[in-house]
């Protein structure tokens, strides 16, 4: 049996009694399968596991934490590829049980509890022909993505979901729980917004959101030759596409998808992903373009439920895998970093990689910089290297190349980080800010865990 250390057990003492969700430490049966995320890479041992079962549990835990110096890290969905959610030594509050989400439809107004997934409040608010920015992994956490700026499909419609993030529940380091809104603990609500976390735990969020029903959406596949073309229409077509239009270009080995020739199964190929999400009518014409050049080997775009969309991906990423990735962001792409890409597809570090191309502007540019934590309002484009393998004895080969390709595409890289794409040895990401913004953030860091016992917790 392994020793606890005293501050731990006096930990679990003060829980004791005290909560309404299950502890579990290592030697219970639920322990190993509750310290798992998504990314198998990530192995890290916490002391305790608290599943919680309400607001009233993350309160008493986060006291008795505060009170006995244990650091404490907090799990909504565990899709962050760094596995911040999980810490050596630490209580991890679990969150999974609180996934309740409740749609005021006259209002515009969805609320969602601090566990919740993207899924469930898409399900929700489908319901009532209503939709707001959400993850394009649909089992993505909802808080979790939402605090490290929140891109996905509508962005560049309706913003960030940060930037529909109308009100934060907030149980802080000493166990208060708050509110954040942009009049209530307005310097909290403002660091939330892309701050990194190490804030608190967020409990509840409230979204705006906007009638919504159907998008025009799908994939567009073409061999991997021509890749360099395709990533330099993408490039033509973002910087004046209308807001409705949200596109990604994917570089990798095909997938069995069932609507492409089985021939192309596992060889190069660049998927050019895009949803629609104005008049049906308008998005066929204003993709056409894009959609029908060179050589399709597969057009799979038709009109949908947003809802069904959002879902259309999961598949990509099965939890399992051992994953790493890494980020970058462009005031604009370069025939260099074009041509750097195109190449990589055909030297991928692992059949399984993928290599995303996505834009940002729209209405995300259109937000002052100071309004919130977010740091990369200016950027036109951003790229993610996602590293998969299934073999635990390939990652670290995995681990090594994509930093070197990293490493080839950084130089003409902005320097901010998008927070919900860091790996762990990103650090803290708020190094990455701009000195004032730096300053800014730690100072509110300190006002709100002075111990620093939730310091890198993400949900």
């Amino acid at each position: 049996m392994r020793e606890e250390k005293p501050e731990v057990a006096n930990l679990l003492r003060d829980l004791s009694g005290r909560v309404h969700g299950a502890v579990l430490t290592p030697e219970n049966s639920d322990f190993e399968p509750a310290r798992r995320v998504w990314n198998a890479s990530i192995d890290r041992q916490p002391a305790a596991v608290l599943v919680c079962a309400d607001d009233n549990d993350v309160s008493v835990a986060l006291r008795a934490a505060f009170e006995h110096g244990v650091r404490t890290t907090v799990r909504g969905g565990g899709h962050n590829a760094a596995g911040r959610a999980l810490a050596d030594g630490a209580l991890l509050l679990d969150l999974s049980r609180m996934r309740h989400v409740k749609v005021d439809a006259r209002a515009q107004v969805a609320t969602a509890q601090g566990g919740a997934l993207w899924r469930d409040i898409d399900v929700a608010t489908a319901q009532h022909a209503l939709a707001t920015t959400g993850g394009m992994i649909s089992n993505t956490g909802v808080v979790g993505l939402t605090l490290g700026g929140g891109t996905g499909w509508l962005m560049r419609k309706y913003g960030l979901a940060i930037d529909n993030l109308l009100r934060a529940r907030v149980v802080l380091a000493d166990g208060r729980a708050v509110s954040a809104t942009i009049n209530e603990n307005a310097d909290l609500f403002y660091a939330l917004r892309g701050g990194g976390g190490g804030l608190g735990v967020v409990t509840a969020v409230d979204f705006k959101l906007y009638p919504l029903q159907e998008v025009l959406a799908g994939l567009v596949v073409r061999p991997g030759a021509e890749a360099a073309t395709v990533l330099r229409q993408f490039r033509a077509f973002a910087q004046d596409a209308p807001d409705e239009y949200c596109g990604m270009v994917v570089l990798t080995n095909a997938p069995p998808f069932p609507f492409l020739d089985p021939s192309w199964h596992g060889r190069p190929v660049v998927i050019h992903a895009m949803c629609w999400s104005g008049d049906p009518v308008a998005g066929q014409q204003a993709i056409e373009a894009v959609r029908r050049s060179g050589t399709v080997l597969a057009d799979h775009i038709g009109t949908m439920p947003y809802a069904k969309w959002q879902q259309a991906l999961d598949a990509s990423v099965p939890a399992g895998r051992q994953v790493y990735w890494k980020t970058a962001s462009y005031a604009g792409l370069t025939d260099t970093t074009i041509n750097l890409l195109a190449q990589a597809v055909y030297d991928l570090p692992t059949p399984l990689t993928e290599l995303h191309v996505q834009h940002l502007g729209g209405a995300i540019s259109r937000v002052p910089d100071a309004d919130t934590a977010f740091s990369l309002r200016s950027a036109q484009f951003f790229i993610n290297l996602v590293g998969f393998t299934e073999s635990k004895s390939e990652f670290p080969v995995l681990r090594a190349r994509v930093r070197s390709l990293y490493d080839q595409l950084a130089g003409q890289a902005l320097p901010s980080l998008l927070p919900n794409f860091t790996n762990e040895d990103d650090g803290d990401v708020a190094e990455h800010f701009s000195a004032s913004q730096r300053t800014r953030l730690y100072g509110i860091r300190n006002r709100y865990d002075p111990k620093g016992i939730l310091a890198l917790s993400r949900q």
